[in-house]
């Protein structure tokens, strides 16, 4: 069972204790009266997003009745002119079914008991329905019906907005929004928009003088990733933006990792191609994008990036070192074999920053900002971070799968706060790293331990929180925190009461959008300062058993939603 999510501005208290009565009396939420609830045990999870009350955003599906603007407008690609979105097209005249066997002409009738909140039995009622200028959905995560308005095309025709997945591609202007299974108004009949969705990025800082890669001039370097989000057409950007000078790259390969150890399956080997030609050389504090190429990106399985280094590189290499999967270097190019022979080894990436795939209009990706607990330390070579566990969770989600991508921005010995010589803040990596990075609709927060650990106070750390919701709400992003992890018996352990104080503006300032209680998925039940002993590799770093723990607490139907 998900652990359930505090949402603002919901009282669930409220909630259980009238859902006998609910259809009858009319009992809903009480305003600002839920801040900082601890999580019910056997409650249900908290409910989508879109059902949240004054002051939260506005909420709108993220289907077919969206209209905010695609990244490809204004992102140049490698040539540096501006990319549009494309079009593929799908089968003539076809919309696809909607829920619970109804066609594309819409949802059926919902029975009058029907609201927000109340209790719904996806097994027996049908996933949604419209009532009274309403769209209701039926959640299989909650259990509970919730109901959206039902906003009118630009063209004054109604739409029927829905939970992701259950619209058509995006209407052009005059058209009204396709409806839930419907195709858009005002756009081709049988075709759906495309647009570059991040399946796969990190966060890059300088790389310190004991991370280092060996000497990389005229050598090939292959590293392993794991996509989030599948896709056949994709691109890859490369970054130099922390180098002293330029970096020249001869070639660039990708193809499936065949199990990794420096071995990629060579079958799928494709090469990526920088205005046409093979290589690119970067600029000092600049970034490149690869033209697109058709290759068969699988998400979370292991796929090899390999680089052949020309004669430039620069002694500040940008990279990541909490990679969690080990690098391979070897005497000269070997970018298209199999086996790459005797090779030098680091845990570290670099220069890899992103990979983009072609995905409908209505994808959209969640981006996690936070340190080594959100890095991942302690995992080597498997789809093992709490981030990784998230993604899995919300595969297993039929709202989700196809829909969302997850982009983890975690990086060691990160402070939130103050940045260092290497290393930015993670207040200054939301700026580049989910700010700049098109398609993210909602950001997680689990960050601030190391500013306590290095004696910041509270203040300053629940000050930057307020920055990032700010400033994300300003682009549309829905922000949800998560209060930092127990401390108690590690190194950090004095940290205790900055560390209360912190998730106690976490839980009770309201100014999160949710707060998704993942401390206590790890938490010992009889001592909750501390992380359960099976939990933990260090009291302050969960371990693999941890980490799955905490992405399978995340209450997934807050992404069913995203910000008007």
């Amino acid at each position: 069972m998900e652990t359930f999510s505090r949402v603002r501005s919901l009282d669930w208290k409220v909630l259980l204790s009238c859902l006998p009565l609910l259809a009858a009396l009319g009992c809903g939420s009480d305003a600002n009266t839920g801040e900082g609830d601890p999580a019910l045990t056997n409650a249900p999870t908290g409910g989508p997003s879109g059902s949240v009350s004054a002051p939260g955003p506005q909420l709108t599906g993220p289907g077919p009745s969206t209209t905010a603007p695609g990244p490809l407008s204004t992102e140049p690609g490698p040539s540096g002119t501006p990319s549009s979105p494309t079009t593929s097209a799908g089968p003539t005249g076809s919309t696809p079914p909607g829920p619970s066997g109804t066609t594309g002409a819409g949802p059926g009738t919902c029975a009058a008991t029907v609201t927000s909140g109340t209790a719904c039995n996806p097994t027996v009622d049908v996933t949604t329905c419209e009532a009274a200028g309403n769209t209701c959905t039926c959640s299989a995560d909650s259990m509970m019906w919730t109901c959206t308005p039902v906003p009118s095309g630009a063209g004054g025709v109604p739409s029927t907005p829905g939970p992701i997945g259950e619209g058509g591609s995006v209407g052009n202007a005059g058209g009204a929004g396709g409806g839930a299974g419907g195709g858009a108004g005002g756009s081709t009949p049988g075709t759906t928009e495309m647009e570059w969705l991040p399946s796969w990025a990190t966060t890059i800082q300088r790389t310190e003088q004991n991370n280092l890669p060996p000497a990389l001039n005229g050598k090939t370097l292959r590293q392993y990733i794991y996509p989030s989000f599948s896709g056949s057409q994709i691109r890859i950007q490369l970054s130099n933006e922390r180098g002293n000078g330029p970096v020249e790259i001869s070639k660039v390969h990708i193809a499936m990792g065949g199990g990794g150890g420096g071995q990629m399956d060579a079958a799928t080997d494709t090469a990526f191609t920088f205005d046409g030609n093979d290589g690119v050389t970067i600029p000092q504090g600049e970034t490149a994008w690869s033209d697109p190429v058709d290759f068969e990106l699988k998400e979370t399985e292991l796929t090899a990036v390999s680089i052949l280094f020309g004669s430039a590189v620069p002694s500040d290499i940008t990279g990541h070192p909490g990679a969690r999967t080990t690098s391979h270097v070897g005497n000269g190019d070997v970018v298209s074999e199999a086996s790459m022979g005797s090779t030098e080894t680091r845990d570290r990436w670099y220069f890899i920053d992103a990979i983009e795939v072609m995905a409908p209009t209505d994808c959209y990706a969640a981006a996690v900002l936070g340190d080594s607990i959100t890095d991942g330390y302690g995992v080597l070579n498997e789809f093992g971070r709490w981030p990784d566990f998230m993604t899995l969770h919300f595969k297993e989600d039929p709202m989700l799968a196809d829909k969302v991508s997850v982009l983890n921005f975690g990086m060691g010995a990160n402070n939130l706060t103050i940045s260092g010589a290497d290393q930015d803040s993670g207040l200054v990596r939301f700026e580049r790293d989910v700010l700049k990075r098109p398609k993210i609709k909602w950001l997680l927060v689990l960050e601030g331990v190391n500013d306590i650990g290095g004696g910041v106070a509270a203040a300053p750390i629940t000050s930057a929180y307020h920055d990032i919701i700010e400033r994300s709400h300003e682009v549309g992003i829905l922000v949800y925190g998560i209060p930092l992890l127990p401390i108690g018996n590690s190194s950090y352990a004095s940290g205790e009461t900055t560390k209360n104080q912190v998730n106690d503006w976490i839980n009770t300032s309201g100014e999160f959008d949710a707060v998704l209680p993942l401390d206590e998925a790890v938490a010992d039940p009889n001592n909750p300062s501390q992380q359960l002993q099976s939990l933990t590799n260090d009291f302050l770093h969960p371990n693999i058993q941890g980490y799955e723990a905490m992405g399978r607490a995340v209450d997934r139907s807050l992404f069913y939603n995203i910000m008007q």
